[in-house]
């Protein structure tokens, strides 16, 4: 009998970034100490869990939280913000949409889309700008307004100006696919982790929709009442929404 050749087990990766956020916000006292090294992770709970805010903390936009966040950089761990060090927002190399399309309303689409670079006095020498464009398909919309678009479209428009930030080194998305249908949301899905994963960027995006976090196959770090309470796979994490949904399509 020949001898059985297992698998090779999965090697452990290196993380990427850490996080640790503690303190009160509104009704949730957050305390909650992550380490991110997956491509992808969503950040998954319900309303109120304290989701956005660490999104949000990792930005350096939530005064009052005591907040520790590192990036591996160069082979060492950089500090972005802790005891001793803060770095300002627009400094930090990370590329964000927050929830909602919140899109300047006296801005055509290409004006918002070029906007986070300009804001920082670059050039688009990387062609970021076009790649946006064509990653989320807003070609035939430059010159509209957001008031002549679709809710859809508008989410499209605030998605594209994150993707369009030259030089970031993480991508946060709080939920990205509000006001998307499924359809949409497919398809965006696939055109963002193929440009994320030719930047080699990583992404974290915040969501309570079971299906779009099984669909990007992503690492989820579950917070309920502002406390990590599941961290592993899709898969893993929501086993149990996995198995009603199944449930639910066979009866």
């Amino acid at each position: 009998m020949g001898e059985t050749i297992l698998p090779d087990a999965p090697q452990p990766r290196q993380p990427h970034h850490q996080i640790r956020v503690q303190g009160d916000r509104g009704a949730v006292q957050l305390d909650v100490a992550a380490e991110f090294s997956a491509p992808w992770t969503v950040i998954f709970g319900p309303s109120g869990s304290g989701k956005s805010s660490l999104l949000r903390a990792a930005c350096g936009l939530v005064p009052g939280l005591a907040v520790e966040f590192r990036r591996w950089q160069d082979g060492a761990w950089f500090e972005v913000q802790g005891p001793a060090r803060f770095t300002p927002t627009n400094c930090r190399e990370l590329a964000y949409a927050p929830q909602g399309t919140a899109i300047f309303p006296h801005l055509n689409v290409r004006e918002n889309i070029e906007f986070g670079l300009k804001s920082r006095g670059l050039k688009d020498t990387g062609g970021f700008v076009e790649a946006a464009i064509e990653t989320f398909s807003l070609g035939p919309l430059l010159k509209r307004m957001p008031r002549q678009l679709s809710g859809g479209e508008r989410q499209g428009v605030s998605l594209a100006r994150a993707f369009a930030v030259p030089h970031a080194k993480l991508m946060l998305l709080d939920e990205p696919f509000n006001g998307v249908d499924r359809h949409m949301r497919d398809a965006l899905l696939r055109g963002m982790r193929e440009r994320l994963a030719t930047l080699g960027v990583p992404a974290i995006s915040v969501t309570h929709d079971v299906e779009e976090a099984l669909l990007l196959q992503a690492e989820v770090l579950r917070i309920d009442a502002g406390k990590i309470v599941a961290h592993g796979s899709a898969v893993e994490v929501l086993d149990k929404e996995r198995r009603s949904m199944r449930r639910a399509l066979e009866g």
